[in-house]
């Protein structure tokens, strides 16, 4: 037997691809909780800036569901400024 051979049962080890550590394995169980964790945060955030007009305008009016509920009905000689 020469030395530079392998022993039979010796397991056979592939290199696996990865983007800095992170193989398609660890994205796999990872993707669906980063999912979980970023859809919640997006709903916290969304709920937090509901109030500023600013995101009324560019993001909540644009939703179509919910569009209506932040329209103004107010007249414009009611509305103090």
């Amino acid at each position: 037997m020469l030395a530079s051979s392998r022993p039979r049962f010796a397991p056979n080890i592939k290199p696996q691809p990865h983007l800095m550590g992170v193989t398609p394995s660890v994205f796999s169980r990872w993707a669906p909780i980063l999912g979980i964790w970023g859809a919640g945060g997006a709903a916290f955030v969304t709920l937090a800036a509901s109030s500023i007009p600013r995101f009324q305008e560019d993001v909540l009016k644009k939703i179509p569901g919910i569009a209506s509920y932040y329209e103004s009905t107010v007249p414009d000689c009611d509305k103090p400024f």
